[in-house]
């Protein structure tokens, strides 16, 4: 063999050894990914792309190994690489989502989202796509856009509650009440177990409830009740019965309330909603005499701000029983100078009544008498009349 053949073997060996060592760290990076050991992968992946800086699958997998070692900021200066080196590479543009969905780069996350074809891909990577820009859109307060997107995973899922549920809340964000309240009672019917989200559609039907005038405000009520009764079998605690109560009151079913309300006033007294509502169930029922009682109570657990709206339900109560005196004191402690004055002039036209319902009583008494006078009279004179001859 001449020495220039020799050389150029050698060279050959060499190079093929230096091959065979670069993708010998691809193989070891790929084999410790596989095991878990996500940051000896990135290590070995790194020294693979220092080896062959041409080579794009090299940086998508240290970006990988990055996001899965919990280190997204890292991953995505190589991630960015791989797509600079092959436009074209789907799975480095979803990981690149990810990392900066992870970073907390929600900008810039809907971006490189945004030049994917999101409905080409494989069902379960439409689902992680569409989730990650949909957290990214509400990050940023586009309340719409997230509602879209986390529809799009509920179609997708259509078999998972919590997918149908997460849809409610980023409609419900988006003020879509009744498509939030929609989501809400198709997750609540596939999975009855989930007390959280019963209480998060009850408040939502409250809040539509208090949105709604005449008949169909009881029936939005009503409609909450029921959700709220199912909530309270499966856990009566405190909070729940209150919740029930309040749907109740907003129903009209004054006296389920009253039951309701001492229910809960029961487990724990000590909070002054309960004895609130207690007093404004009585009102409704027109007992205002029975109201006093857990209006006092309420006050004398509630601050001195949570006061202000008590006092102006037991002022309302005096009012209904005339207690004309008590009423303008407690319209002054509930800021309303307009319910006192109110109070004031009607106090004023009843004083006013009083004296002409006497005045006319007397005036009966008097008529009557002159009735029996006349009776007198006429028994004097025989039915006639006139006045006796002499």
């Amino acid at each position: 063999m001449t020495h220039r053949r020799s050389t150029l073997v050698l060279i050959a060996s060499c190079l093929l050894l230096a091959a065979s060592a670069t993708f010998a760290d691809y193989d070891a990076g790929a084999a410790a990914f596989r095991a878990g050991n996500f940051e000896l992968a990135a290590a070995e992946f790194q020294k693979f792309v220092e080896e062959r800086p041409d080579e794009p699958q090299g940086y998508h997998m240290l970006g990988r190994s990055l996001i899965f070692a919990g280190r997204p900021g890292d991953a995505v200066a190589p991630l960015r690489k791989a797509l600079e080196l092959n436009p074209n590479d789907v799975p480095s543009r979803v990981f690149l989502g990810r990392a900066l969905d992870e970073n907390e780069k929600p900008d810039e996350c809907i971006a490189t989202l945004n030049r994917l074809h999101i409905d080409s891909l494989p069902k379960q990577v439409q689902i992680q796509v569409y989730q990650r820009r949909g957290r990214s859109h509400a990050k940023l307060g586009n309340t719409g856009s997230a509602a879209v997107d986390f529809g799009r995973v509920a179609d997708l899922k259509p078999s998972d509650a919590k997918a149908r549920f997460d849809y409610g809340k980023k409609l419900q964000d988006d003020a879509q009440l009744d498509a939030a309240i929609a989501a809400f009672e198709r997750a609540t019917s596939m999975d009855g177990s989930r007390k959280e989200w019963k209480e998060v559609l009850v408040n939502a039907l409250k809040i539509k409830g208090r949105r709604t005038e005449g008949e169909a405000k009881t029936v939005v009520y009503r409609g909450a009740e029921d959700v709220a009764r199912s909530l309270v079998g499966s856990d009566s605690s405190y909070d729940n019965l209150l919740l029930l109560a309040e749907v109740q009151l907003g129903g009209k079913n004054y006296e389920s309330a009253v039951s309701t309300l001492q229910q809960a006033i029961s487990k724990r007294a000590g909070d002054w909603h309960a004895h609130l509502y207690l007093g404004q169930a009585y009102g409704s029922l027109e007992r205002y005499g029975d109201a006093e009682v857990p209006l006092t109570r309420a006050l004398e657990l509630a601050s001195d701000e949570d006061s202000k709206q008590i006092w102006a339900y037991l002022a309302f109560v005096f009012e209904k029983q005339k207690k004309f005196t008590e009423a303008i004191e407690a319209y002054g402690r509930a800021a309303d100078p307009e319910g006192a004055t109110r109070v004031r002039e009607n106090e004023e036209i009843a004083a006013d009544n009083k004296e002409a319902d006497e005045h006319n009583a007397t005036i009966e008494v008097i008529r009557t008498r002159i009735d029996e006078i006349q009776g007198e009279l006429d028994e004097l004179t025989g039915g006639t009349k006139e006045p006796p001859r002499r």
